[in-house]
């Protein structure tokens, strides 16, 4: 009985690499704002491949992993389905907050895979230039490495704060970003900075 167990559970997802994680974001994002799924000559378009073959071999990971589904059709990609993610706690789009986990919430969103993906309620208004309020919901991606520019989950220490990441290779240092003009960047050392994870979605529950 053990083995069958075993033998039908659900296999973990590969965490995505930089190219994958892009990839699948285009086929989401065209899936909600279209309806359909891009055609592999529109991903090789959208990333400047070569060849429609790359695009391919990106696809059939994703689909391979568990990210994708494969229909029948050039457009028959959909999102697997995911039982939800996990509410950690809250984060902060202020000063840095203690990072508070609490995963008795499951948020029902399709699409996100609990195992590369987690939410985060904001607390704060340091990124309200950017639309993202306090109260709203951020979705992000687990990873350890960013671009300058990304949004990021960063802890410092035991406290967590929602900013734009940027290195300041001159005075060897990290600079977390504010979108609100009535407040300062916070700024770190990069050994003292933990990156999260990426913000890839903002959720604003209705009466928020």
């Amino acid at each position: 009985m053990n083995n069958r167990m075993n033998k039908h559970a659900k296999r973990a997802q590969p965490p995505l690499t930089k190219v994958q994680a892009r990839v699948l974001d285009f086929i989401r994002d065209e899936l909600r704002s279209t309806g359909r799924s891009p055609s592999l000559s529109e991903i090789q378009a959208e990333f400047g491949y070569g060849s429609p073959h790359t695009a391919r071999f990106h696809v059939n990971n994703l689909v391979e992993n568990g990210y994708l589904l494969r229909q029948a059709g050039h457009r028959g990609l959909q999102l697997a389905e995911s039982p939800g993610l996990r509410l950690l706690g809250t984060v902060a789009a202020g000063a840095p907050i203690e990072a508070i986990e609490d995963h008795s919430d499951v948020v029902d969103l399709k699409g996100f895979s609990d195992d590369n993906h987690f939410a985060l309620r904001v607390c704060g208004e340091s990124m309200i230039e950017e639309a993202i309020a306090d109260g709203d919901l951020v979705v992000v991606r687990k990873q350890t490495t960013c671009d300058d520019g990304d949004l990021v989950v960063a802890r410092i220490g035991d406290e967590a704060t929602l900013k734009r990441f940027y290195r300041e290779r001159k005075k060897s240092r990290v600079r977390l970003q504010p979108a609100n003009s009535g407040m300062e960047p916070i700024y770190c050392r990069v050994e003292d900075l933990t990156i999260e994870g990426v913000v890839v979605g903002v959720i604003r529950l209705m009466g928020s």
